[in-house]
C-alpha cells in the first residue's frame, strides 16, 4: 500500500546532469528503476529518487519539490502500485530510514512511523497485549500507505484506531491532525494531500496469548485467500459493501480473462498476475475489461484498488 501527493506527473522527464536538489545535502539518484519497488515488477524509472535519513532531510526535499513544482510521490511497500513504462517524471521518496520506521509502545497507545511495515506494528501490538490491529496481519505495505487507503480486514479498518496523524505539508512544516480532522471510509481517507510522517494508534488491552492465537488464525485465513508462489501480483478492486470483489468477478464469468501477459488469477479472482513480458498497458486493459464485464453482467461498478501512477 502507498502515499501520494496531489501533484500530477509531468509528461516527459527532465534529463540533466545537475538536479534541483544538489544543494540540499540529500542523496538523490536519477532514473531509479521503479519496477523492483513494486509487487507487479512493472514500470520505468523515477526521474528523481531518494530515501531521506530523517525528517529534516525529507522537509528540504518536499519544500524544494513544492517550490519547483516537481511532482512528488511517496512509495511504501508497492503492493498496489502500477508504474507506467515511461516512468515517473518527478520525485519518488521512500521512507525506509530508521527514523521513519519506529514502533513505540506506550500502552494502550502505539506511536509508529509511516515507513514501518504494518505486519511489524501488528506483531508489536500483540506482544504488548494490545488488541485492535491483529486482523490486519495479512495486509501488506507500510503504515503510511495503510492510513491513506484505510487498510482493513474482516475485523475492522485501521482508521478506527487512529488517534492522530503527523503529516508534512508542502512547505516542509509538520502538522498534527487530531481525530476530529480525519475522515476514514472504505479503503479511503482524507490524507492524500500531504506526506504522512507517523501516527498514534489507540488500542485496547487484552491477553497476549489470546491475541496471538487470533493473529495466527487471521494470518492463515488471509494467506489462503491470496496467490502464493509469485510476487508479481496485485489486487484489482476494492470490496463493495456487503460482498467481495472476488465473488463478483467470478459471478460475471471473468476469472479466465487475460490481456497480453496479464491474467486474472483464477483461484483468487480479484488478483492480477503479471507475466515476464507484461506491460502496464496489459494490466490497465485487463482491469478495465474485468470491470466492464462485472458492470455488464451484474450492474455493479467496481472501484480499482490498483493505483496507477
Amino acid at each position: 500500500m502507498n502515499q501520494r501527493s496531489r501533484s500530477t506527473p509531468a509528461a516527459e522527464p527532465r534529463l540533466s546532469a545537475a538536479t534541483p536538489f544538489d544543494d540540499l545535502g540529500v542523496a538523490v539518484s536519477c532514473l531509479e528503476p521503479l519496477a523492483h519497488h513494486t509487487w507487479l515488477g512493472i514500470g520505468g524509472a523515477a526521474e528523481f529518487f531518494c530515501e531521506p535519513v530523517d525528517v529534516e532531510a525529507l522537509a528540504r526535499v518536499v519544500k524544494r519539490c513544492h517550490e519547483k513544482n516537481i511532482p512528488l510521490r511517496v512509495i511504501g511497500g508497492g503492493s498496489n502500485v502500477l508504474v507506467p513504462g515511461a516512468g515517473f517524471a518527478g520525485m519518488v521518496v521512500r521512507l525506509s530510514a530508521p527514523s521513519f520506521c519506529g514502533i513505540h509502545v506506550e500502552s494502550p497507545v502505539i506511536r509508529v512511523g509511516a515507513g514501518a511495515k504494518l505486519v511489524h506494528v501488528v506483531s508489536a501490538a500483540v506482544q504488548a497485549g494490545l488488541s485492535g490491529l491483529e486482523t490486519l496481519v495479512d495486509v501488506p505495505g507500510t503504515i503510511g500507505g495503510a492510513l491513506v487507503g484505510n487498510a482493513g480486514g474482516h475485523g475492522g479498518d485501521i482508521g478506527e484506531r487512529v488517534a492522530d496523524v503527523t503529516v508534512m505539508l508542502g512547505d516542509g512544516t509538520l502538522e498534527v491532525r487530531e481525530r476530529a480532522r480525519l475522515a476514514f471510509e472504505a479503503r479511503w481517507s482524507n490524507l492524500d494531500d500531504c506526506t504522512i510522517i507517523g501516527c498514534r494508534l489507540d488500542l485496547d488491552e487484552e491477553d497476549p496469548a489470546l491475541l496471538t492465537k487470533r493473529m495466527q488464525k487471521q494470518w492463515i485465513v488471509g494467506r489462503s485467500a491470496q496467490p502464493s508462489g509469485t510476487r508479481s501480483v496485485a489486487m484489482m478492486f476494492k470490496d463493495p459493501l456487503g460482498t467481495t470483489a472476488e465473488s463478483l468477478v467470478s459471478q460475471a464469468g471473468a476469472r479466465d480473462l487475460r490481456a497480453g501477459d496479464a491474467a486474472v488469477y483464477a483461484p483468487h479472482a480479484n488478483f492480477v498476475v503479471a507475466g515476464p513480458h507484461c506491460s502496464d498497458d496489459d494490466v490497465r486493459t485487463l482491469v478495465e475489461t474485468v470491470r466492464a464485464r462485472v458492470r455488464e453482467k451484474l450492474g455493479i461498478e467496481l472501484t480499482p484498488q490498483i493505483e496507477v501512477w
